[in-house]
Parts: structure tokens; C-alpha cells; sequence
């Protein structure tokens, strides 16, 4: 009968196949190169570059370190996938055999003489996973597992992001204060000026409170411009998580390293290197493997079982007066009708496969759009930075000519006025898009999938 028995076993193992349809990549139709990319494309990407090569600040280096250590969706992430790992381990323990042992021991008795009894058990069982339902289970938890831990990556990769961009942000803020406090302290000086040139009758009331009026608008500039600044400080430090608080600096805005080139590398490169569509792509294949769960349903079931141990009158003497007893045997669950449970079960896993494929491929087609408003809002951003810094020199000049020509008497104090007004913010703009350029390739970067190493 044992010997009949793993005979069996081995013949049902041996000759087992798996249901439902193998994962097979599908296809997509990816571009030649990325729109927006201005040289052909190579094997080499931005993506592919370390954080710590990209940003060249030893501060926005220690920051970004910090978060990655201490960040509550960083430590969200990370529990989840040893929360999938546990998943996954319970259910591949399904293809094993499960063993387990107990006891029992007791007495009856009413008016007759009462009666003892003890005994001691071990058992085993095992489903057969003759048609892959266990399998294409244990796949099902394995892809979702890896899809957490590529999500836990994108969350990363965000994370490097989001501190980089903040930074930049401040610095920035940084920038436009020296700028307004500089105006501020300018203006203050010509209120001085012009109410010495009143007193002397050259100069008149409107031109005083015009003045005035400049030194009250770099003042409501000023108090805007502190309060972005040190919530802006706040924000890095709830991603560091932190308390509320001051930040140190390093580099200057303009003192940042900016590649001199930017490759994209290939399109089709995408689909290996960013974590969103990793991860979307594990998903898919679990969401494939328990359509095989479903549709093994549909089979039949064979569990085996045996047990064995010794049971005795004498509660003390369970294994030296007991006897022993054994049994094993096998039962065969063949399903006949369930009232279309199973076809139910069947149709809703194959309709949210079809829902994760297109969520895939629509996971891909924006990847694409991702890095090509990238690439165009970084070229561009250049342009523009560029030219404002054009734009402020020779507003610059045109403030200093302008000042000078009404010390002399030339011209009015309204001159004065806008040339002021037009440098301060044009100024400001510079500031503004120099910051625009640095967080234009953090955003370059992380479409390409870079950040997350």
C-alpha cells in the first residue's frame, strides 16, 4: 500500500502541467529616439548616472542621504515589501507537504466505573499541484512582490527628486532676497536723495512719495519672498523628517554643476530603467498568473493525507502501554457545479488582466511623453535663462544710466521709477530661470529613470 501510494505520488508529480497561459512580454511600439532629443540616440542615458554623480553640492548631497534613510514613505515602502516577502513565503508553502503533531488525553465516567484514555499523533498532508493551481499562485505573489519593490525604487527615485528640486527652489529664494534686499537698501538711499532735493527745492513731493513708494514695494517683495524661503525649509525638512527648521546651504544657484551633455539614450531603454514600468509590468504578470489560478479551478484536486501514533488507557503510559495505530489515504475534489462560481472567478481574472495590460501600455506611452516635455522644457529653460540674462544686464545699465541722468537734472524721478522697478524684476527672472534649468534636468532625470541607485 506505501509503496502504491508514492508510486503515485512521484507518477502525478512527474506528469503534472501548468494551466492558464504563459507571461510573454507584449509587444510595443516604441519611437527611433525621443522627441526633443538634439543628438541621435546612444546606449548612454542621463538615467543611468548615480545621484550622488549628478549633484556635485556636498549639502544637497547630505540632504538627500539623510532622506533616504529617515523619510516616512522610504520606510512605508520598505514594509511593505517584507509585508509582500511574508506573502509570498505562506503561499509558496503550499507545495509542500505540511506536517503537525497532537495530543489528547481525557476521562468519561457517570455511574459506571469511569475510563481513561490518552494518545499521541503526528500527521501530514499534501495537495498535489497537479494542474500548476499552487504554482501559478506562488507566481502570482512573487510578481507582486517584485512589483513593491520596484514601487519602493520609484518612491526613491521621487524622494531624490523632490529634495533636489527643493533645494533648488531655495537657493533660488536665496538669490531673489540678495537681489531685493540690495534694491531694498538702494531705494532707502534715494528716499534719502530726493527728500535732501525737496528740502532744496529741486526736487518735488510726488517725486518723494514715488521714491517712498519703490522702498514699500521691495519691502512687501521682501516679506513674500522670506516666508516662500522658509517654507520652502520647512518642506525639506518634513522629507528629511524633521522638525520644522532652518537648512544649511551650499553652492550658489549659479554655482550648481549642469551637465554639458545630455543623452537620453534609447527609448526602448525605458522600459528597463524606470521603476513605475517595472513595476507595472510585475503587476501585469501576476495579474497573468491568476488567470492560471482560476482556470485551474476548473480541474480536479488530489490531496493525500497520513497519520500516525500511539493511543493508550493509561495516561502515563501512552508509547510503553499504548498501541499503535496509522492511517493514509487520498481524497479527489472533482468539481461538478458550484452555480458558476468558478466561470465567474475565471472571467473577472481575465478581465483585469485586460485592465493591467492597458494600464501597462498606458504606463509606457506616457514614460515617452514624460522624457520628451523633459527634454524640450530643458532646452528651452536654457534658451530662456540665457536670454533674461541678456535682458538684465541691460536693464542694469539702464538703471545706473538712468539715476545718473536724474542726479544730474536731466530727466524726471519717473524714469528712475520704472528703470528700477523693470531691473529688480528682471532680476528676479534670472534668478527664477537659473533655477528653472537645474530643476528642468532633475525632472529630465527622473523621466529617464535615474535616481533610484
Amino acid at each position: 500500500m506505501r509503496r502504491k501510494l508514492i508510486v503515485l505520488c512521484i507518477t502525478a508529480v512527474s506528469t503534472s502541467c501548468m494551466v492558464g497561459p504563459n507571461y510573454k512580454r507584449p509587444a510595443v511600439a516604441t519611437p527611433p529616439q525621443h522627441r526633443g532629443s538634439e543628438d541621435q540616440p546612444t546606449q548612454v542615458s542621463l538615467g543611468d548616472t548615480k545621484w550622488f554623480d549628478l549633484f556635485q553640492d556636498d549639502t544637497l548631497r547630505g540632504l538627500i542621504k539623510d532622506a533616504l534613510v529617515a523619510n516616512y514613505d522610504i520606510q512605508i515602502a520598505a514594509n511593505r515589501v517584507l509585508a509582500a516577502e511574508g506573502q509570498l513565503a505562506a503561499t509558496r508553502s503550499g507545495l509542500f507537504p505540511q506536517f503537525g503533531a497532537h495530543g489528547e488525553a481525557g476521562r468519561t465516567g457517570v455511574k459506571s466505573p469511569t475510563q481513561s484514555w490518552a494518545g499521541a499523533f503526528g500527521s501530514a498532508s499534501w495537495e498535489i499541484d497537479l494542474f500548476g493551481k499552487l504554482r501559478r499562485a506562488s507566481e502570482a505573489a512573487r510578481a507582486d512582490m517584485l512589483s513593491l519593490q520596484e514601487n519602493q525604487k520609484a518612491v526613491m527615485q521621487t524622494l531624490v527628486a523632490d529634495v533636489a528640486s527643493a533645494y533648488f527652489d531655495l537657493r533660488e529664494y536665496d538669490a531673489e532676497l540678495e537681489y531685493v534686499r540690495e534694491s531694498l537698501k538702494a531705494r532707502q538711499e534715494s528716499v534719502k536723495l530726493v527728500a535732501a532735493r525737496v528740502d532744496g527745492g529741486v526736487a518735488s513731493s510726488l517725486e518723494l512719495d514715488q521714491a517712498k513708494t519703490l522702498v514699500s514695494s521691495a519691502e512687501v517683495n521682501l516679506a513674500l519672498l522670506e516666508k516662500s524661503q522658509e517654507q520652502t525649509e520647512n518642506f525639506i525638512n518634513y522629507l528629511i523628517a524633521r522638525q520644522p527648521g532652518p537648512v544649511a546651504r551650499g553652492k550658489s544657484l549659479t554655482d550648481q554643476y549642469v551637465l554639458p551633455q545630455v543623452p537620453a539614450g534609447l527609448p526602448s531603454a525605458l522600459l528597463e530603467r524606470r521603476p513605475d514600468l517595472r513595476g507595472a509590468e510585475q503587476q501585469l504578470i501576476a495579474a497573468n498568473a491568476r488567470v492560471g489560478v482560476a482556470k485551474a479551478a476548473f480541474y480536479p484536486s488530489i490531496n493525500l493525507t497520513a497519520a500516525g501514533g500511539y493511543q493508550t488507557t493509561d495516561l502515563l503510559g501512552v508509547v510503553s502501554k499504548g498501541g499503535f495505530a496509522y492511517s493514509m489515504g487520498g481524497f479527489v475534489d472533482l468539481p461538478i457545479f458550484d452555480a458558476g462560481r468558478r466561470q465567474g472567478n475565471y472571467k473577472t481574472a481575465k478581465a483585469v488582466h485586460e485592465e493591467v495590460l492597458i494600464a501597462y501600455q498606458k504606463a509606457i506611452n506616457g514614460a515617452f511623453r514624460d522624457v520628451s516635455d523633459a527634454l524640450i522644457g530643458y532646452q528651452k529653460t536654457k534658451e530662456y535663462s540665457r536670454s533674461q540674462l541678456t535682458l538684465t544686464d541691460t536693464l542694469r545699465d539702464q538703471s545706473r544710466l538712468a539715476n545718473s541722468r536724474y542726479v544730474g537734472g536731466v530727466s524726471s524721478y519717473l524714469e528712475v521709477l520704472d528703470t528700477e522697478r523693470q531691473r529688480l524684476t528682471a532680476e528676479q527672472e534670472l534668478a527664477q530661470s537659473q533655477r528653472d534649468v537645474l530643476t528642468s534636468l532633475v525632472g529630465l532625470y527622473k523621466a529617464l529613470g535615474g535616481g533610484w541607485e
